[in-house]
């Protein structure tokens, strides 16, 4: 009796350590979204006056093609990362080495002036070389995601993905916050090409805080762990694999949304520091810091919505929220539209506090950038355009993301989950790639309309998506016990 009361203490004992290492593990992944956004956000503000500050010709199409370097990277990345730990079985290795070459990617982006001995224009490609091996380094949101998915049961998946995605957002609050504090620096540190400057010190902090982030997983992150539910329901869970496969329809839909949603975001991220520039008629190193200030309070409401988009799915229905979601993106970009008053501010040149790499101007442009024609005819956007938009998107964007994500895990259900989610993170990557580098053309020749006349119509379709393709969106559980009530009745 005493044997069987001791081998009962020492299982329960077994599985409460369990436990307490799965959520351990699970709120480490947590700080490896929270890192990871925090370095991807300090350098957003920024890369446009970078780029600048390193070549006096360099025009908005380049910037598109350097914002779209990272999405390039973590497109190839993430569905090879996706994959590796879902045969390997274990995430750890695939998770620290996308995290190292993050950190040879910030060092690159950071040391880009030096290359100026190479070439006038090495110096940019640098930069974008930096910006793509970042981007394979933000793989590890795929495994993070995909570990999310695996150790966590159907109940608390929404949940856990919904606190994920709030920690990626409060990465995006601290990121701009931290990458103000930096524009402070001016010059800073300079030996020959080698400088510590406003522009190249978030890339190192960024470095920082990737090595903080490998240390952690090195030291308390556990992954030989499984969720209570599963190791009790694993006959349940094997046969309901065998009797139901993943709806792919579903997981289609799931990605085009996804594509859509990371197309409406990355576009004004990209765009939101020029856009700034030119519309109120600040110089670059100004900019940086309206636009840091801009990024961290606008993120403070996305955060919000984050913490609000799992309640709102479980009253109102996931499929539902989600189609409101993507209506509002369509509504923000109408409001992209200049209808002034007045016209944009002219162009003028002001001193520079830092001359430029290649030391062929001594002056920085004050508003919109001189090389584009509609700077000189376009009406201007106001202020509260911007703020209404931006207040707009910022909440329907996660709205979107956090019921997108926890939708796709549901239709997967008990299917492995790392390389369905590395294709969805890809594709997310794909949309950041394509975006920049197309809309900041677009930019460039036509201006802000550009954002309303292509991208309304195409976050449009994705309500009559949702709506349409409905029975597609059903998650696994409820196809489960569909199929058992018909099987026996």
């Amino acid at each position: 009796m005493q044997l069987n009361i001791l081998m009962s203490y020492l299982f329960l004992s077994y599985f409460q350590i369990a436990e307490q290492k799965r959520w351990r593990s699970i709120r480490i992944m947590y700080l490896v979204l929270f890192l990871n956004s925090t370095g991807f956000s300090i350098l957003l503000p920024s890369l446009w006056p970078y780029l600048q500050y390193l070549s006096s010709s360099v025009n908005y199409s380049f910037l598109g093609i350097a914002a779209a370097g990272y999405s390039v990277g973590q497109l190839l990345a993430s569905p090879v990362l996706g994959k590796w730990s879902t045969l390997r079985g274990k995430v750890t290795l695939p998770l620290q080495l996308s995290l190292f070459v993050g950190i040879l990617g910030n060092l690159i982006y950071a040391t880009s002036g030096s290359m100026v001995t190479i070439s006038p224009k090495a110096p940019l490609w640098g930069v974008v070389v930096g910006r793509v091996l970042s981007g394979a380094g933000a793989g590890c949101i795929a495994i993070a995601r995909s570990y999310h998915g695996t150790v966590t049961t159907l109940d608390e998946r929404t949940a856990v993905v919904s606190k994920g995605s709030m920690a990626q957002a409060i990465g995006f609050i601290v990121g701009p916050g931290l990458g103000f504090l930096t524009s402070f620096i001016h010059t800073g540190w300079k030996y020959k090409t080698f400088e510590i400057s406003q522009y190249t010190m978030p890339a190192y902090l960024s470095v920082i805080l990737i090595v903080v982030n490998m240390l952690i997983v090195a030291i308390w992150f556990s992954e030989d762990v499984a969720p209570t539910e599963f190791m009790a329901n694993s006959l349940i869970q094997s046969s309901e694999v065998a009797t139901l496969g993943v709806r792919w329809s579903g997981i289609v839909i799931c990605n085009i949304l996804f594509y859509i949603a990371m197309l409406s975001f990355t576009v004004m991220e990209t765009l939101s520091t020029p856009l700034i520039q030119a519309e109120l008629g600040l110089s670059q190193s100004a900019a940086v810091k309206y636009s840091s200030i801009f990024l961290t309070a606008t993120s403070v409401f996305s955060f919000m919505t984050f913490a609000i988009a799992t309640p709102l799915g479980k009253r109102f229905g996931e499929r539902k929220m989600m189609g409101i979601a993507f209506a509002l993106s369509a509504v923000a970009y109408v409001l992209y539209y200049p209808f002034g008053p007045g016209l944009i501010p002219t162009v003028e040149w002001t001193p520079l506090s830092n001359v430029t790499i290649d030391n062929t101007n001594a002056t920085e442009i004050t508003g919109c950038n001189w090389q584009n024609h509609w700077c000189y005819t376009q009406k201007r956007l106001s202020i509260y355009q911007i703020i209404a938009s931006s207040g707009i998107l910022l909440f329907s964007y996660p709205l979107a993301v956090v019921l997108l994500l926890s939708r796709t895990s549901k239709i997967i259900g008990p299917h492995p989950q790392g390389t369905i989610m590395g294709v969805l993170t890809a594709v997310g990557s794909l949309s950041r790639a394509v975006g920049p580098a197309i809309f900041s053309a677009l930019f460039q020749a036509y201006g802000p309309p550009t954002c309303t006349y292509v991208l309304t119509p195409a976050i449009a379709i994705a309500p009559f998506l949702i709506y349409f393709g409905s029975d597609s969106l059903i998650s696994y559980r409820t196809r489960h016990e569909r199929y058992q009530r018909d099987l026996f009745t």
